[in-house]
């Protein structure tokens, strides 16, 4: 009789998960219908659509870019692959649609890649649409969802406002003489890594180098810390935890893995480690800030100017008590900067630095520039600019043309041809442009401000066509910052060092992993990874001094 029961047990305990597992697998099925149809439904409104399968969507398209790339590639090269190939997905077109619908579902959710400024200006601008679940998710486990990329209307309002005066022109530059600072640690660094009697040095990572030096500006600017990660023989805790933090966020389901599959539990675990970790060692800086009576300093660090809301939304609250709510957004938001304030910007460095390295006259007229701004003496540049901060702006600020971020609610940088099409594209280190349009750009310099006459060529049609920190209310707060930090940056290095490619010496350290036929465009540097685009391998680089002649 109880083997009887057991077996009837046995038996509806099977037909209940094989009853579940249907359930489950219908449900897949249906939602998967549901997620082709709406592609097949705007194919139908005669939209163009990439070849689609009822099926696959468009994952065998991600299949072609997957194989036609590097597998370490970043998904952001498939926009300019796809301009590219347009004629092969879009036979009657030369150039890829306003709009590119995407349906790689399951791996990840459908996209809508923009290739037209007036398209992108209508969900940035006006009207400024809701950030995609894409990008906050991404960041949830930084910051739960408490920072002002994440947060929308009167939340995100109420705290850009308390953090702009923070990124402001005007604090920045008080902020100069320890931004030089930071820089001449790094240029000091090249000197020493450089080859004697003008000879190439050593390889090693760039990329190393400059998110050290940016981590150290942003935690500089930021909580008013000296962190020296620079001259450190091993990173400090703080960045030790955020950058793990990073890589756990890059665990989210993307479709540069071509992995629908998520962060684990045992990921969130030590996300929440690593906040605590980053909470224990930043809340002493904001103590001793909300302890101090108060900074008569020219100089306010954001987190300073910050702290003057304290009482703002809940009156009780005051600097001895403060708002515990409070204090998580403010830190949540402070994890926000360190991480974007030094991430994207030492990347660009680098890509900066290869684009300049690539087109030895552009580099010519930038250290020509410098001597007509900064006196012939690059030795002095430092000086000269600490004395006159002003002289800043007087030198091209133009070189977030090389590689500009792009935002999760974009498709990518766009600057439009003279009949409104996409012509320049910029991912990474690599950059498309327009034949007729490149000669005539190589022919012409303009002027320091970057603006081309009207009438040029040149002269963009649209006033959204360039957008590297968006254009709208919800542009980026660091681009100030940012625009800064690569400006000392050329001040301080064109005209005292030649940085070159090193391949064959970083093949000759890796031996067996060397990846030499990894490229793109012919090119080994390219944009890789599986989350914010880094140049491949940290871009292996080596440095030599060179005699600086100024410029008649």
């Amino acid at each position: 009789m109880l083997c009887k029961m057991g077996v009837g047990a046995n038996s509806l305990l099977i037909r209940a998960v094989g009853a579940i597992i249907v359930l489950l697998g219908a449900r897949f099925l249906y939602r998967g219908y549901l997620q082709r149809s709406r592609v097949r439904a705007l194919k139908a409104q005669g939209i163009p659509i990439l070849p689609h399968s009822l099926l696959f969507g468009h994952l065998r398209l991600l299949g072609d870019w997957r194989a036609d790339n590097p597998p370490d590639a970043n998904f952001y090269s498939f926009h300019t692959w796809l301009i590219k190939n347009c004629r092969k997905y879009f036979p009657d077109l030369d150039f890829p649609p306003p709009v590119v619908y995407l349906d790689l579902w399951p791996v990840e959710m459908q996209l809508a890649l923009v290739f037209d400024p007036v398209a992108a200006s209508q969900f940035t601008q006006t009207p400024s649409l809701p950030k995609l679940k894409l990008s906050t998710d991404f960041l949830v486990p930084l910051t739960s969802g408490l920072d002002i990329v994440s947060n929308e209307g009167i939340e995100w309002k109420t705290w850009r406002s308390r953090f702009n005066p923070g990124f402001s022109q005007r604090n920045l530059i008080a902020m100069l003489p320890a931004l030089i600072e930071e820089v001449s640690i790094f240029a000091s660094q090249l000197e020493s890594l450089a080859g004697s009697e003008g000879k190439w040095g050593s390889v090693f990572r760039l990329d190393e180098k400059t998110i050290n030096l940016t981590f150290d500006i942003i935690v500089r600017a930021s909580l008013g810390m000296r962190l020296n990660e620079q001259q450190r023989a091993e990173s400090s805790p703080l960045k030790i935890a955020l950058l793990d933090q990073i890589r756990i966020m890059n665990y989210g389901a993307n479709a540069s893995r071509a992995l629908p599959i998520g962060r684990m539990p045992w990921h969130n675990a030590a996300a929440r480690v690593n906040n605590k970790k980053i909470k224990d060692l930043v809340m002493p800086q904001i103590q001793s800030k909300l302890q101090a009576e108060s900074n008569d300093s020219q100089v306010k660090t954001i987190v300073d100017l910050a702290i003057k809301y304290i009482d703002k939304d809940d009156p009780s609250a005051s600097r001895e008590k403060p708002n515990a709510e409070f204090i998580d957004k403010l830190i949540a938001n402070l994890k926000a900067f360190l991480f974007a304030g030094h991430d994207t910007t030492a990347a660009t460095i680098c890509f900066m630095a290869k684009l300049l390295q690539d087109n030895t006259e552009c580099m010519a007229k930038v250290r020509a520039e410098h001597d007509a701004v900064l006196g012939p003496d690059p030795s002095e540049a430092a000086a000269v600019l600490t004395q006159s901060p002003h002289l800043l702006y007087a030198l091209p600020g133009d070189f977030t043309r090389t590689a500009p971020g792009i935002q999760f609610n974009s498709a990518g940088f766009i600057d439009s041809l003279p009949d409104g099409r996409l012509g320049h594209v910029a991912i990474g280190s690599r950059s498309r442009t327009e034949p007729q349009l490149l000669a005539e750009a190589q022919r012409v310099h303009y002027p320091s401000d970057g603006h081309v006459p009207e009438g040029d060529p040149l002269h963009p049609v649209n006033n959204n066509a360039w957008a590297p920190f968006s254009i709208g209310p919800r542009n980026c707060i660091g681009m100030e910052l940012a625009l800064i930090e690569l400006r000392i940056f050329a001040v301080l290095t064109a005209r005292r060092f030649d940085i070159g490619e090193a391949w064959d010496k970083w093949d000759e350290l890796q031996g067996s992993k060397a990846t030499p036929n990894a490229k793109i465009d012919g090119e080994r540097l390219y944009s890789s990874g599986d989350g914010i685009v880094h140049p491949k391998d940290g871009m292996p680089i080596h440095v030599r001094l060179r005699e600086h002649s100024p410029a008649v």
